[in-house]
């Protein structure tokens, strides 16, 4: 039998758990009455922040902008400057570049990737964001393009494209761009298409354009580009140049690195006035358009050397002398000398040695006759020549509509009939 003792400290025991286990309880109902206070508080404060005119919105005003950013940095870059709308708060907000830096590696951890999409949209982002990405990712962005969608209002080309060290293509034609081109363009060294034709771009070229020393292709056609375009003594693997369009002044470009590189110079609508010796080392050229500039010179001998040409055109450029050589172009498919001041007799012969020759375009010129030339059994399809020379020098069967490509002013338009 227990001691009355061991009893005695048995209850004892029993009643420090018992009391022990109320105070538990007591606790847990306090802790549960805390947890209810809690809720109550936060419904409270939801319930403050709804808009009581219309159900189930929120004034995100009231919202504190610390929220607002951790929230806002999860949407991707592509979608979350569309809600830049929502009060003036969110969009100074959403414009900073801490938030463009939180955003971007907020996402790019989400998807655990760091290409986004930025080829595609880089050009379109406010300039913080353009800034924040060609700092964080410049060794990823290879290209970008604009898909010939231009942006809502005219912008300049952003400096900060001169970080991306990796592109290798830059395709902005037709974004309504303005301004100068960043001298620091030179750094992209990386480059091998460069097109921003169909702007509105001023100034002269920066010298770093001769950095680019992986350039293929050069587009800057249809701007508003002055003085002398540069020599490119650096660039050798250049081969197309398309410049047409614009204000450059002195001597047609043909100092490239590898001159035999170029098959491609379009250089039509300009101010150009020298047609330099060095032209004749093109010898890979295989379109040649000088148009509708003021060169007043004779022809230089240096274009006869240019025998892998498929299409020539120097129409409107005031040229003068004889075109005596024009047969070692045995290539040519296009041949356009209309609206020059050409004289002597026609090379009757060697035009019609050209047996690839599609086009002829002699109109507007002061040739004097010549041999007849026999087109009856060539590929000429289109012909124009002034009614004289028509009539005495050519045998042809055919009579189209003449359609000179250019006029003095340079524009497309019609030139008069073949009797």
């Amino acid at each position: 039998m227990p001691s009355g003792e061991a009893i005695l400290r048995a209850l004892e025991n029993i009643q420090a758990t018992v009391s022990a286990v109320q105070k538990e309880v007591s606790d847990m109902k306090e802790t549960h009455s805390s947890i209810i206070s809690s809720q109550r508080h936060l419904l409270n404060e939801v319930l403050r922040l709804q808009n009581h005119k219309k159900k189930f919105y929120t004034r995100l005003q009231d919202v504190p902008l610390e929220i607002i950013i951790h929230i806002f940095a999860w949407i991707p870059v592509r979608t979350v400057l569309k809600y830049r709308r929502l009060s003036k708060a969110i969009n100074q907000c959403l414009m900073t570049a801490q938030f463009a830096v939180l955003n971007i590696q907020t996402v790019d951890a989400q998807k655990k990737s760091s290409h986004i999409g930025f080829d595609r949209i880089w050009f379109y982002l406010p300039e913080p964001y353009q800034t924040v990405v060609a700092s964080a990712i410049p060794g990823q962005l290879k290209s970008i393009q604009s898909y010939f969608n231009p942006p809502i209002e005219t912008k300049g080309l952003p400096e900060s494209v001169t970080r991306l060290t990796a592109l290798e293509i830059i395709d902005l034609s037709i974004c309504s761009l303005v301004g100068n081109i960043p001298d620091g363009i030179g750094s992209l060294q990386n480059l091998t298409d460069l097109n921003l034709a169909d702007n509105s771009l001023t100034g002269m070229l920066p010298s770093s354009l001769s950095a680019l020393f992986a350039l293929e292709t050069l587009d800057l056609s249809n701007n508003e580009l002055s003085g002398e375009f540069p020599a490119l003594p650096n660039l050798h693997a250049l081969n197309t140049v398309i410049i047409s369009g614009n204000r450059f002044t002195g001597a047609i470009p043909t100092v490239f690195g590898n001159p035999q590189s170029l098959i491609r110079l379009n250089a039509e609508r300009n101010c150009f006035t020298i047609i330099p010796a060095t032209i004749g080392q093109l010898t890979n050229l295989e379109e040649l358009d000088i148009s509708a500039n003021c060169f007043e010179c004779e022809i230089p001998a240096g274009i006869w050397n240019l025998t892998q040409l498929t299409y020539l055109c120097m129409s409107n450029c005031q040229l003068s002398g004889m075109l005596a050589g024009v047969g070692a172009l045995q290539n040519l498919t296009y041949l356009d000398m209309s609206n020059n001041q050409f004289s002597g007799e026609l090379p009757s012969r060697e035009i019609q040695t050209l047996e690839n020759l599609e086009e002829l375009h002699l109109i507007r010129n002061q040739f004097l006759g010549g041999e007849k030339m026999d087109m009856m059994e060539s590929n000429l399809c289109t012909m124009c020549a002034d009614p004289d020379i028509q009539r005495n020098c050519i045998e042809w069967p055919e009579v189209y509509p003449c359609n000179s490509r250019h006029e003095v002013t340079g524009d497309f338009s019609d030139s008069e009939n073949l009797p």
